[in-house]
């Protein structure tokens, strides 16, 4: 017998639920646009030029973003808002990249144990490389635009995880 007659009621969010809140979120994401994308790259470069220098000062970080921001012609709440939606999808592209390879790799074995981890990897990545939430989340438009600049975006995101991790 449960403890409480809660205790057996399915409270998993729904997909229902899910796309719900996305499309809430949504009117509220701000529209990207190409001038602005290539702002925020601008932002990034810029911040990664000084946060990437041998040694930085203890205010490297506010100097960088300030920099980054002189750089990029945006107000601050578009390059946050713009860095937020960068990191949600570059960190999703990157995790799908790593995934594929790792893939790849237990594919080259034959034991019992790799076919098992290669099955569950596929589903993982099945579920990684939708970016069906993200549009929900932050319009298709926006989605198609950063699918088009991928590789560069991806490979700012890993010099920024690195210089923010390193700060």
């Amino acid at each position: 017998m449960s403890r409480s007659m809660f205790d057996d009621l399915d409270v998993a969010p729904s997909g229902l639920m899910e796309a719900a809140d996305s499309r809430t979120l949504r009117l509220s994401a701000h529209p990207l646009t190409a001038a602005e994308l290539e702002g925020l790259v601008r932002y990034q470069e810029a911040f990664l030029a000084h946060m990437e220098q041998a040694s930085v000062a203890h205010d490297a970080f506010a100097t960088a973003h300030r920099l980054g921001l002189e750089a990029s012609g945006l107000g601050v709440k578009v390059v946050e808002l713009g860095n937020a939606l960068l990191r949600a999808f570059c960190g999703q592209r990157w995790t799908a990249r790593k995934l594929r390879s790792r893939v790849a790799e237990l594919e080259k074995l034959t034991d019992d144990a790799s076919v098992e981890k290669v099955s569950k990897a596929r589903d993982e990545l099945r579920r990684i490389e939708d970016l069906e939430p993200l549009a929900r989340r932050y319009g298709q438009e926006a989605i198609d635009l950063l699918n088009q600049h991928e590789d560069r975006l991806v490979a700012l995101h890993t010099r920024m995880q690195k210089a923010l991790t390193r700060a």
